[in-house]
């Protein structure tokens, strides 16, 4: 009993084709029960994916497509049991948030919605709550959201694969995009890790640079105001002082 017991637990799939999603990130041993996501620190995909026990390390900056993209390729991988979210959050998007929301609530079947998501537009319209579900059983969620120490996490991937449970007991669930909807989902949203054009990373660097210029402005104006307040209370305290200074000299005169 106990033989075939510890048999299950190291049971492995055989996967082909996999990622069923292409993109800009790194592949490791398929059998494997950690998946990684990096958010927006890339330079964590290529120190992650040297650790044993790792599937696919990439990074994810949407809370749409994005998500859409890592459920898809690991509930076509029953062996990925462990979902790592960690390095920088993803400001606007919330993409980190998003990840954790979806695993604890799930979405609303009806607007596909991820509920109570932090993110801007956390809509997984390509994915059928089956998707949705499957992904939520497969994978134990392990929150390093804003974790950027690549040992911290490397620790954690040990761990967890000391931890391997074996194959998920299903099938992959094989879902692909339609074409027409996976060009549509390319021309207006930011896509999973896929390496920006030249023009998307020049305009991404533009908005990084403006976000930076009015956080600079804006310590500027409240140093400003700081200054410009105790420079106005010094003149305010100064002409009180001259004028009791004054009175008392002139009490002192006609006294």
């Amino acid at each position: 009993m106990g033989e075939k017991a510890e048999g299950e637990k190291s049971r492995k799939v055989e996967v082909s084709e996999w990622p069923i999603v292409s993109g800009d990130f790194m592949v490791g041993d398929p059998k494997a029960p950690v998946a990684v996501v990096t958010l927006a620190s890339a330079g964590l995909v290529k120190e992650l994916i040297k650790e044993p026990g790792v599937a696919i390390v990439g990074e994810c900056k949407t809370e749409n497509v994005g998500i859409e993209k890592v459920v898809l390729n690991v509930i076509s991988n029953p062996n990925i049991r462990f979902l790592i979210i960690c390095g920088t959050e993803v400001a606007g998007h919330v993409t980190g948030g998003s990840f954790k929301a979806l695993y604890e609530g799930g979405v609303d079947p009806d607007s596909k919605r991820i509920k109570q998501a932090p993110g801007a537009i956390p809509y997984l319209e390509a994915l059928p709550i089956e998707a949705v579900e499957r992904f939520r059983k497969q994978v134990q969620f392990v929150d390093m959201i804003n974790v950027e120490d690549a040992g911290q996490v490397a620790a954690k991937i040990k761990e967890l694969a000391a931890q391997d449970p074996g194959a998920y007991p299903e099938p992959p669930m094989i879902i692909k995009l339609a074409e027409k909807e996976e060009e549509a989902a390319a021309a207006l949203r930011i896509p999973l890790m896929v390496s920006l054009p030249p023009a998307l990373k020049v305009a991404d660097r533009l908005v990084e640079d403006i976000e930076f210029k009015t956080m600079l402005l804006s310590r500027e104006r409240r140093l400003t105001v700081g200054v410009e307040t105790t420079r106005l209370r010094g003149i305010i305290v100064g002409f009180l002082l001259a004028v009791g200074l004054l009175s008392l000299m002139l009490f002192v005169g006609f006294g």
